[in-house]
Parts: structure tokens; C-alpha cells; sequence
């Protein structure tokens, strides 16, 4: 609606933008102190809320997969994958699934796969 003065309204607008598809939060810190062995430790805390911890070591540079599957095998995230130096790593979860959405309160495995070498965890998500 307008006149010819100049003055011009406008009812219900609305501007809108696409948002992108939250992610899941890890952050990924590395020592890099070489370990002797492989080794995946339980995270910490446990159970745990908002957030927790999971460090492994890797003895040897490789390609690396930190997975979270369900009770039903199905993968809810991917924590870390691609090559890693040799080196102690930890990372930080949020629980949340690939597509940025809090998981339900659970029980769920986490896998660490470094060459041929692989080892699992039990996690409690508990809101």
C-alpha cells in the first residue's frame, strides 16, 4: 500500500535465510610425543552430558577412523578420519550425530581403526 507522497508500507514481511546443517562439534588436539603402542582409552567422563573426551595414541603416521555406532551397529558420527602423525590424540565430543542433532540417551560404541589395528569403548550419553 502506498500514496504519492512517497510514503510506501509493507504488511507481513518476512526475510528469511538458509541456515546451514549444524555439524558435530569435535575438536581435535594432538601431542606430539611418538607412543610405543596403539591405544584407544575410555572416555571421560562417563557417562557423560554435555560433552566428553576420547584419546588414543597412534605409535605410526596412518589413515585413522574414530567412529560412534548405536546398539544397533548403525555409524551416528564420524569423530575423526583421514591420515594422523604418530602421536597422542584427544577429542572432544558434543553427542551429536553427523547431521547436528543430539542423540537420545544411550549406550554407544565408539571405534578406533588404524591400519589393521582396531579397538572399541562403551559410552553413556545420558540428558
Amino acid at each position: 500500500m502506498g500514496t504519492l507522497k512517497g510514503t510506501f508500507h509493507l504488511d507481513d514481511l518476512r526475510i528469511r535465510t538458509a541456515a546451514p546443517a549444524p555439524e558435530t562439534a569435535v575438536l581435535e588436539e594432538r601431542t606430539t610425543a611418538v607412543p610405543g603402542d596403539f591405544a584407544l582409552e575410555q572416555n571421560r567422563p562417563n557417562p557423560f552430558n554435555s560433552d566428553t573426551v576420547i584419546r588414543f595414541a597412534l605409535p605410526l603416521r596412518g589413515e585413522v577412523e574414530l567412529l560412534v555406532y548405536n546398539l544397533a551397529g548403525q555409524r551416528v558420527a564420524t569423530l575423526v578420519e583421514g591420515a594422523r602423525e604418530a602421536g597422542t590424540y584427544a577429542v572432544r565430543w558434543d553427542g551429536r550425530n553427523a547431521s547436528g542433532q543430539s542423540l537420545a540417551s544411550g549406550v554407544y560404541l565408539y571405534r578406533l581403526q588404524s591400519g589393521e589395528r582396531i579397538e572399541s569403548r562403551k559410552l553413556l550419553l545420558l540428558k
